[in-house]
């Protein structure tokens, strides 16, 4: 694994690696105990506008263990019109994302409390979705150019 690390007055890190076992790269952003990551490998999850997908949420500490949060789990997506998140009723850590029928890109978040107490402490989880086309269903022939005369 090869590791890059980038410091700023002892405050930010940037932490990029290549895993053997996964392709692309991780990008870690660590700032004064948040930490953020992502992987380098087109970094969108590519649906296509006649499928919908099951996504579910996990949550982990600062270590990687699994982690719990306060109460229910809420979705979103930033474009409803190329979009939709629908919450599973028996389990708020589950959602199905179903496209709009539109191609485009949009952000599917979830917002939990990550306070087990009292308090309230959001934690906002993101996941980039690129909507495409779908499987072809039919074919359109059209002229390219003016006609030409026959040599």
């Amino acid at each position: 694994m090869n590791t890059l690390q980038f410091q700023l007055g002892g405050t930010l890190k940037f932490l990029i690696d290549e895993p053997a076992s996964r392709p692309g790269a991780r990008i870690t952003i660590c700032y004064d105990g948040l930490t953020l990551t992502a992987w380098g490998d087109g970094m969108a999850y590519k649906l296509p506008n006649d499928k919908m997908i099951a996504v579910q949420v996990a949550y982990v500490d600062s270590k990687g263990n699994p982690a719990e949060v306060d109460g229910e789990v809420s979705w979103d997506t930033s474009d409803p019109n190329l979009a939709t998140v629908e919450t599973n009723v028996a389990d708020s850590t589950q959602a199905t994302v179903t496209p709009g029928g539109t191609v485009g890109q949009v952000q599917v978040t979830c917002t939990a409390d990550a306070d087990l107490g009292s308090g309230v402490r959001e934690i906002i989880t993101t996941m980039d979705v690129d909507i495409v086309a779908g499987e072809a269903v039919a074919g359109t022939i059209t002229p390219v150019g003016e006609p030409q005369p026959i040599a």
